[in-house]
């Protein structure tokens, strides 16, 4: 059995309160509304397949490969050849590197058994590369760098494999990095352990001021601040910014700035705070000219036009972008761009 703390299926607070009450239907009747569940909970086995989820709690992986053909079955999903009439595999340990076998997605809308852990990427790593036939391995793929973004994992890229801390025996367990972010002795360890790596405080991108993007952040700037007073005549964006306290520096090509969010209130400042929440970069201040008129941050971070240094940054995007459209919706008016 895993040592590892078990929280609960669900959590103690997920359940809705157990009530009835009336509501008005779209005909105009009176109907009776009640709170009720469906939940199915089931245990099940790896069964063959457990050998190599016990040895990834191991720290190793492993792959099963036939003795008549030599092809490898990463992971090893089956110990007989089904292509040498069934006859027993033999384990295989597999190595630290692979690479990409194709450009890897990024899912940022997940299903709900993955809340809270978009954006992430997965793809399929070539790991025995010297057999003459193997599968390939899906697996998580992060970057030491930021957020995932288009661009990094794609078609060819070295990988480095990573080992959580703390292991369950799930796939989870392990992820992949690009060689070119690690040090040499980051590289030598085997096992490259996730607390080897720095995920909490990823460099900055560089960008490069120029008059042109100096025009552009002055029109943001501009937009951002008559959505910031219109935002306190709306009753929705003030229900948006309840509860909210964060202290966001902005890095572009056109200079700096800084959100302020607190007491249901946005202000914009022109420079960054000494000790911000968190710093974004994006080089076109015109992601945020297009995000007061009737974009999105959140569209702007998957296309790689706004950087963010984590998860955490991502999930205050969505907030951010009910902001116009909460306001547009209570002012009536089409386009908060100033013209």
């Amino acid at each position: 059995m895993s040592t590892l703390e078990r929280s609960p299926a669900l959590p103690l607070d997920f359940n809705l309160p157990n009530e009835t009450e009336e509501i008005q239907g779209r005909d105009g009747k009176t109907y009776l509304q009640f709170t009720t569940h469906m939940v199915t909970f089931y245990k099940q086995t790896y069964g063959e397949h457990s050998r190599f989820f016990m040895a990834l709690r191991e720290a190793r992986l492993i792959g099963s490969r036939c003795p008549k053909c030599r092809q490898v079955a990463v992971p090893a999903a089956t110990w007989h050849c089904p292509a040498c009439n069934f006859v027993e595999m033999e384990e295989v340990e597999l190595g630290d590197r692979g690479v990409l076998a194709a450009q890897a997605p990024i899912t940022i809308f997940p299903s709900a058994s993955f809340i809270g852990q978009a954006p992430f990427c997965r793809g399929y790593v070539d790991v025995a590369t010297d057999a003459p036939a193997a599968s390939y391995l899906p697996s998580r793929l992060r970057t030491t760098t930021g957020l995932e973004r288009p661009g990094i994992f794609v078609k060819g890229v070295e990988l480095k494999l990573v080992f959580k801390d703390e292991r369950a025996g799930s796939i989870t367990d392990i992820f992949w990095v690009p060689v070119s972010e690690l040090s040499r002795e980051q590289l030598d360890k085997k096992p490259l352990l996730e607390s080897h790596l720095n995920f909490a405080t990823p460099k900055p991108p560089a960008v490069t001021v120029t008059e042109e993007a100096r025009g552009e952040l002055v029109q943001a700037i501009a937009a951002m601040r008559d959505l910031a007073a219109m935002a306190q005549e709306s009753p929705r964006a003030q229900a948006d910014l309840a509860g909210r306290a964060h202290v966001i520096g902005v890095k572009t090509g056109g200079g700096d700035f800084a959100l302020f969010i607190k007491d249901r209130r946005m202000r914009i400042e022109e420079g960054i705070p000494r000790k911000p929440d968190l710093v974004i970069v994006a080089a076109d201040p015109k992601v945020f000219s297009a995000w007061v008129a009737d974009g999105s941050l959140t569209d702007a971070a998957v296309e790689g036009a706004l950087w963010l240094p984590d998860r955490n940054a991502f999930q205050l995007l969505p907030i951010l972008d009910r902001l116009p459209r909460s306001t547009r919706r209570d002012m009536g008016q089409p386009n908060l761009l100033r013209r």
